[in-house]
């Protein structure tokens, strides 16, 4: 019976581990203008602050592709401005006025930062001879990626909403940024936003 209690234990341990590991991104903070009346944006420009123009270009075609699923009209700033224009705030402002756009979301990148995971794997049958000498130590290395969603409405400049989230990935970043976006343009609607 000790045996099967100490079986039990271990496996709670390994669903825990595996349970806590797939959740990969966490919102650390939301805000909405309070002043902010009934408006619904219909036209948005997707901009993604990136070093590389690949990873702008991956970030800003998913995010595209994600809002017009759900019947937003978006559109990735890549088609629009050139990566070596992205730090002229004129242009942007240009872009989005002669386009018509109603609101622009920008994301980028707060912080990253690397963070290591030691967890255990018991071999069961050293674990059932209530045996720990062989369990395995492992350690996972992970980053941590701190973003920030802003929406602003076009017409006044001014921020409307804010979603910062940590996400954790152990290879690449690219294999969470689905389910960041999910969760921006899920906020979104749920404050009807969009």
């Amino acid at each position: 019976m000790r045996t099967m209690t100490r079986l039990f234990g271990a496996l709670s341990i390994l669903m825990l581990f595996f349970l806590t590991s797939c959740a990969s991104t966490k919102v650390t903070g939301e805000w909405k203008d309070p002043n902010l009346t009934a408006k619904q944006f219909k036209k948005i420009l997707v901009l993604g602050v990136a070093k590389q123009p690949n990873d702008r270009v991956a970030y800003e075609k998913e995010f595209v592709r994600q809002l017009t699923a759900k019947g937003v009209m978006a559109i990735s700033s890549h088609t629009l401005i050139p990566h070596e224009e992205m730090r002229d705030s004129a242009i942007i402002v240009q872009t989005v006025k002669s386009m018509e756009f109603d609101g622009v979301i920008i994301t980028r990148v707060a912080d990253v930062r690397a963070r290591q995971k030691d967890y255990y794997k018991i071999d069961m049958y050293n674990y059932y001879n209530s045996s720990f000498a062989y369990s395995t130590v492992y350690t996972t290395s992970q980053q941590k990626f701190s973003f920030e969603s802003n929406l602003y409405d076009a017409a006044t400049e001014k921020l409307v909403f804010s979603l910062s989230s940590d996400t954790y990935a152990q290879n690449n970043i690219k294999k969470r940024i689905n389910s960041y976006i999910k969760i921006v343009v899920n906020k979104l609607f749920q404050n009807n936003l969009l």
